[in-house]
């Protein structure tokens, strides 16, 4: 399922690969659906081309490890005068020659071999790491999302409750200044109340911009602010039942991205501690060479030649091996210390978003609950309010908006638990499922 997700998610990649001032990306949709967030951020968000790049340089590296056993080629030319010791005299002479040398290593004995399985481990890790990056980018993405939507509900329960506030303030310093009905002391309250009512809702109005900042920042568009987002059919999550932790525990430790790109740097260090144990192992080679010479007169100088050359360390006084195999050993050891803290936090993190769903589930059912109330309390209050028998129609309004902002919140609430469950047990998505 990772290796899945990669490739599915290198597939709305390709912008990443060209410089900032090359991409040119289409506007935003209005409305913004959350499926086309997702996309776009997948697209355009500076954030994945790290994770990417890292992918890429682990394979960069295992190629480095693959080339040691390719062929080297290369001209030698040797200009050169000499003097023949079998001369009396110092008689310089041309003695110059040139050739080509082709050389291969055949085996080291499994020391490359340790090297290549630690960069097929480092490239797991990498594409580990960026499954990890992509599942938490896409998080962020449905938070700011849903961080916009309930900016905009709160919008509109502060106005709702500065209306109120306004109109009582208005009423009273009215009947005040044309009956003397209330006292410069009620009066005064009432306009407090109004002028802390107008703050909350220039706070809210700032904060609706602001959450849009952070969307952009997230889906990689800087500056372009969406309007109109629509609100996502959330069903797929309402009907799902809470899991118990024991029935699922071992399939996250399991599947979880986090914990492979742990596994596989334990993988990667214990075969570079193998590495480190074929420092002096001895390497077998073969050159080939084709020389031309000046004077060709000596019986010495061959024209071709074929070396099979075995070398095999002996004694290493400086105990480089020792030193190298020591620090790989300890490093297997922090990498495995590593794995079994990510380990414990995976074990953590899976009983408290159990719990945290059990505890949303229950504050659904309260954010219906209050809901169902406000909305029979708004319907009693307007039929008074019309038969002239009470004038608390606005709160009751105000309390609408906010039970409505309640509810909307624990249904977010809801889905981004779910959504952080299923990136540990390397589920997809389930809103991207629907679509």
């Amino acid at each position: 399922m990772s290796i899945l997700r990669v490739a599915l998610s290198w597939l709305f990649l390709p912008a990443l690969a060209l410089g900032e001032e090359e991409r040119v990306y289409p506007p935003l949709p209005e409305p913004l659906t959350l499926s086309d967030a997702l996309l776009i951020g997948i697209q355009s968000h500076p954030g994945l081309v790290v994770a990417q790049n890292q992918v890429a340089a682990a394979e960069i590296s295992s190629g480095k490890v693959d080339a040691s056993y390719g062929v080297n080629a290369f001209v030698e030319l040797q200009p050169r005068l000499s003097s023949r010791a079998a001369a009396d005299t110092v008689d310089f002479q041309d003695d110059s020659r040139y050739g080509l040398v082709l050389r291969k290593r055949l085996t080291d004995f499994g020391r490359t071999e340790s090297r290549k399985e630690a960069a097929r481990s480092d490239i797991a890790a990498s594409q580990a790491r960026f499954v990890t990056r992509l599942d938490r980018h896409r998080l962020e993405i449905m938070r700011s999302f849903f961080a916009v939507v309930l900016a905009d509900h709160a919008y509109r329960a502060r106005n709702e409750r500065l209306a109120i506030e306004y109109f009582r303030y208005s009423r009273m310093a009215e009947r005040r200044d044309r009956f003397e009905q209330f006292s410069e002391l009620e009066v005064a309250k009432q306009e407090a109340a109004y002028r802390k009512a107008y703050v909350a809702r220039h706070r809210a109005d700032l904060e609706r911009r602001q959450r849009r900042h952070a969307l952009a920042l997230n889906l990689g568009r800087p500056g372009e602010l969406s309007s109109d987002l629509v609100v996502p059919d959330l069903s797929a999550y309402r009907d799902r039942e809470v899991p118990e932790y024991n029935d699922i525990i071992d399939e996250a430790i399991a599947t979880s991205s986090i914990l492979k790109v742990h596994r596989a740097n334990v993988a990667s260090a214990r075969a570079k501690v193998s590495v480190a144990q074929k420092i002096n192992s001895p390497v077998l080679s073969a050159d080939f060479e084709a020389r031309e010479y000046h004077d060709s007169s000596f019986s010495s100088r061959d024209r071709y030649r074929l070396n099979l050359k075995f070398i095999m360390p002996l004694f290493d006084g400086t105990h480089a091996r020792d030193t190298e195999v020591a620090l790989a050993e300890n490093a297997l050891a922090k990498k495995q210390a590593e794995l079994l803290m990510a380990e414990y936090g995976v074990r953590e993190d899976v009983l408290s978003l159990i719990s945290d769903l059990l505890v949303n589930r229950a504050a659904i059912v309260a954010a219906e609950a209050d809901e169902t109330y406000r909305s029979y309390y708004q319907d009693r209050s307007r039929a008074m309010y019309e038969m002239e028998m009470r004038s608390d129609l606005g709160d009751a309004q105000a309390a609408v908006a906010e039970a409505m902002l309640e509810a909307a919140r624990v249904d977010f609430e809801q889905v981004l638990l779910w959504t952080e469950l299923d990136a540990l047990l390397a589920r997809p998505l389930a809103l991207m499922e629907e679509d």
